[in-house]
């Protein structure tokens, strides 16, 4: 299968995969998008040779793994933005539950992995205009500056 590359240099992780319909075309989806990526290359280039080695586990893999993982964060960050819960987690159960081969030790890792890329993609947040989260439910132009 050959992978198209965006502007970015990322193949299988696509802004699309981040809006099922026009509608969908939100600041709180693009951030979604952001931290794909930012998980995508966090993880491939800290884990990606023992993934690959040990579990077989390759960069598209890697990258849909990126795509649910923030699609899923979305669901956290709403629910610390209503109040449902103080801070925001993330899930050893998530990693499992789509990577049943990985052992603990690897999962940990990769939470480790994943904490890190959170808190850089927040510090390019802080500075950022676009006011992704604060902003959630705008309609986000950059879905449209393809091309993807």
């Amino acid at each position: 299968m050959e992978i198209e590359e965006d502007k970015f240099g990322h193949g299988t992780i696509k802004p699309t995969s981040f809006y099922p319909s026009e509608i969908e075309k939100t600041k709180l989806n693009w951030f979604c998008y952001e931290l794909a990526l930012s998980f995508d290359l966090a993880i491939r280039s800290k884990l990606g040779k023992k993934l690959k080695r040990r579990y077989g586990i390759d960069e598209e893999e890697i990258a849909d793994f990126c795509i649910y993982f923030a699609k899923k964060m979305k669901e956290i960050i709403l629910q610390k933005l209503s109040g449902e819960i103080e801070t925001v987690y993330f899930s050893y159960d998530l990693i499992e539950t789509y990577f049943p081969r990985l052992r603990d030790r690897m999962i940990n890792k990769i939470l480790d992995v994943v904490a890190e890329a959170w808190d850089e993609q927040l510090s390019f947040c802080e500075r950022c205009p676009t006011r992704c989260v604060t902003e959630k439910d705008e309609y986000c132009t950059m879905f449209d500056e393809g091309p993807y």
